[in-house]
C-alpha cells in the first residue's frame, strides 16, 4: 500500500502541469483567477469555463456552447452563469465571422446572450465594458443591425461614463484616495473616450442617423 500515495502525488503533478498549459483562449481570464480540481464527476462554473476553453481552442464552438448551456440550464443565476453567458455570446461572434451564410442568425444569438447580462451588469462601468464590445462588434459584422448596434454601443458608453463619474466623485471625497483605484478609473475613462470617438466615426461612415 505504500506505493499508492506517491503515485497519486505524481498523477496530480502531471495533471496540474498539463492544465496550466492551456491558457491562451478568450476564457483564460476567469480560469487564471481560480482553477479548481475539475474531475469528470465534479462540475462547477469554473470547470465548465475550462471545458469550453478547451473546445474553443480546437475550433469546436458548438461543443463549447452546448457545454455552457447545459450548465446555465441547471444554474440560471449567479456569477458563474454570467461569465458563461458572456463567453457564449463571444463564441457566437466567432461563428458569425466564419460563416457568412448564417452570420445574421449567429449575431442575433450573440445579442440574446448579451441581453441576459444587462440586469446584473448595469450597475458597474466595468461590467458594461464587454457588453459594449459585443454590441460594437455586431455592428461591424451585421448588414441589418449596424446602425442599431452602434447606437446601443453609444448608449452603453454613456451609461459607463455616468457610473464612472460617480466613482470619480467618490474618490475625490476621500481624504486619502487609493492610487491604484484612481489609475484604474482613469484608464477606463480614457478607454470610454477612445471607444466613443471610434463608434461615432463608424456611425458617420455607415451613414447612420
Amino acid at each position: 500500500m505504500r506505493w499508492i500515495f506517491p503515485c497519486v502525488v505524481v498523477l496530480f503533478l502531471l495533471w496540474t502541469a498539463f492544465a496550466l498549459r492551456d491558457d491562451d483562449s478568450i476564457l483564460n481570464v476567469a480560469i487564471r483567477e481560480f482553477r479548481p480540481m475539475c474531475w469528470p464527476t465534479y462540475s462547477t462554473g469554473f470547470c465548465i469555463l475550462e471545458k469550453m476553453a478547451r473546445y474553443e481552442k480546437k475550433g469546436r464552438y458548438d461543443n463549447a456552447i452546448s457545454s455552457g448551456l447545459a450548465w446555465t440550464e441547471k444554474h440560471p443565476e449567479g456569477i458563474d452563469s454570467e461569465w458563461i453567458y458572456r463567453e457564449i455570446s463571444l463564441l457566437y461572434l466567432k461563428k458569425a465571422r466564419l460563416d457568412q451564410k448564417h452570420k445574421e442568425d449567429y449575431l442575433q444569438q450573440a445579442l440574446s446572450y448579451r441581453d441576459k447580462l444587462l440586469p446584473s451588469a448595469s450597475n458597474s462601468p466595468y461590467t458594461l465594458e464587454p457588453l459594449e464590445t459585443i454590441s460594437e462588434y455586431v455592428g461591424d459584422l451585421s448588414t441589418t443591425q449596424r446602425c442599431v448596434q452602434y447606437r446601443n454601443s453609444i448608449k452603453l458608453l454613456d451609461s459607463m461614463n455616468t457610473l464612472l463619474s460617480e466613482d470619480k466623485a467618490r474618490l475625490a471625497r476621500q481624504f486619502k484616495g487609493d492610487p491604484d483605484e484612481s489609475e484604474k478609473v482613469q484608464r477606463l475613462s480614457s478607454w470610454i473616450d477612445i471607444a466613443k470617438h471610434r463608434v461615432e466615426s463608424k456611425q458617420l461612415s455607415a451613414g447612420c442617423h
